[in-house]
């Protein structure tokens, strides 16, 4: 007589997370090795709750919007994700007039450590670079901070292009998230930034509404500041944009409990007995 056969195992949970430094940077670097990424704290959390997951993240500092048309097919196709996260919109809101390529130039982790890069970043780059943040600073207290009305409208525009894409693989669940305005200490460096965030969360709040799928939702990070940093900025990003290890907890737990409810109305994610 055969032995009666294993009860199979559930399918993993598939999630990919995306975004820029908003993802993937700890205010501040350094810590403990559990100062998680909130992706990890969701991956954590579904792991405690006893379902199996796979997470994958793929993020880049100062990582545009516009990226993710030219990344999807890669990123999904094969791995056709259950949970789709987007954080993006935030670095467009940064800038006046300064270019991403200069930014991102003067601000690299990757600049190799020799004597002449060094000076050259020392005496020309920095200098060259603080002169024009600080112009730029001048100008977005006089104009208008959000007269480049394009931009977020490209970004939602990117974005639904990308829903509409990956709703063709098996319609996961897509979550957009809600950008947090600068801390004080960059307010005076991007003093239209918090005026330019407004403008971006307004506008990618409309874009999930207008696709008007209950699997696609607009995350909201800003009442969990509230219930959990008591409403203040400053103690959910305390280097001024980037979220806490404690914040960065807090997301994950959240958005790790939305994931689990809709997880228990998928048949292919439950048990076969």
């Amino acid at each position: 007589m055969s032995p009666d056969p294993a009860p199979a195992l559930p399918l993993p949970l598939r999630v990919l997370v995306k975004g820029a430094s908003t993802v993937n940077w700890v205010s501040f670097m350094g810590g403990p090795r559990d100062d998680f990424i909130f992706a990890r704290v969701v991956e954590e959390q579904l792991l405690a709750s006893g379902r199996p997951v796979d997470l994958r993240t793929s993020t880049m500092t100062s990582e545009r919007s516009s990226t993710i048309l030219r990344t999807w097919q890669a990123e999904v196709l094969g791995f056709s994700p259950d949970v789709i996260v987007l954080v993006y919109g935030h670095y467009e809101t940064i800038h006046l007039f300064l270019p991403r390529w200069l930014e991102v130039h003067a601000n690299s982790l990757k600049a190799r450590p020799t004597r002449s890069s060094a000076l050259y970043r020392r005496l020309v780059l920095r200098p060259v670079w603080k002169a024009l943040a600080q112009a730029q600073a001048r100008l977005d207290t006089v104009l208008d901070p959000t007269l480049r009305r394009g931009r977020p409208r490209q970004v939602a525009a990117d974005l639904r292009t990308y829903i509409d894409h990956v709703q063709k693989v098996g319609s996961p669940l897509v979550y957009v998230f809600e950008l947090l305005p600068p801390g004080t200490r960059f307010q005076s460096w991007f003093p239209g930034m918090t005026r330019r965030i407004e403008v971006m969360n307004r506008t990618l709040e409309r874009m999930v509404a207008d696709i008007g799928l209950d699997h696609v939702r607009y995350f909201r990070v800003a009442d969990l500041v509230d219930r959990h940093a008591g409403g203040e900025v400053d103690v959910a990003i305390p280097d001024g944009f980037h979220y806490s290890p404690e914040m960065h907890r807090h997301i994950g737990t959240a958005l790790a409990a939305d994931i689990q409810s809709w997880a228990a109305t998928q048949t292919h994610l439950r048990t076969i007995a």
